[in-house]
């Protein structure tokens, strides 16, 4: 398939570039990636650089996994990064820590969430994080997820052991509003 860009009122989600791999690698750095991202640690340039020039463009050409940069114009740096892997439906996204607290990824999930199920067949995608990762699990609350519990993740860690994950579903025609059930008690103890 070939890669589609996404606007929103504030963002233009497009294809990661060769500009955007020292951002890439810099936001990567942050010790929020070591603890609850399954990303190469420690993160490195060519790591990026291996992400924009194969990984990204062979998820898209294969058809198994659109991910999309998030910038607030065209043109314009890297914010962060949404996308989907469309064999299990899960999505993943991260943002820079500058830009936490903008709700940049909540705008820009939605977006992904909406070309998934305009373009695809699928009933429903999955989220899941870290436990512990707070920031994840709003973003995944606000945009309408049900929070469907905590279980070993689908997401292996960077030893490929199984993690202790939160996870939640949302289903094509669900209330995208945010949604009872989440973990009040562990949101208010960190945050």
């Amino acid at each position: 398939m070939e890669p589609f860009p996404l606007s929103t009122t504030r963002f233009v989600l497009d294809q990661p570039r060769a500009t955007d791999v020292d951002r890439i690698a810099e936001y990567c750095t942050d010790t929020a990636f070591e603890k609850f991202m399954s990303t190469p640690w420690p993160y490195k340039r060519e790591h990026a650089d291996y992400f924009v020039r194969d990984f990204v463009p062979s998820g898209w050409s294969s058809g198994s996994e659109w991910t999309w940069a998030i910038r607030e114009g065209a043109g314009q740096s890297l914010l962060g990064v949404v996308g989907v892997r469309l064999n299990s439906g899960m999505v993943g996204y991260w943002l820079g820590r500058p830009q936490w607290g903008r709700g940049i990824m909540t705008e820009a999930l939605s977006a992904a969430i909406d070309a998934v199920f305009e373009q695809t067949e699928r009933s429903e995608v999955l989220w899941e994080c870290v436990k512990g990762n707070v920031g994840s699990l709003r973003v995944a609350q606000r945009v309408g997820f049900r929070f469907r519990g905590e279980a070993l993740g689908i997401i292996k860690g960077r030893d490929g052991s199984a993690v202790s994950s939160w996870t939640g579903t949302l289903g094509r025609g669900d209330d995208r509003n945010p949604q009872s059930g989440w973990p009040t008690r562990s949101l208010n103890r960190q945050s």
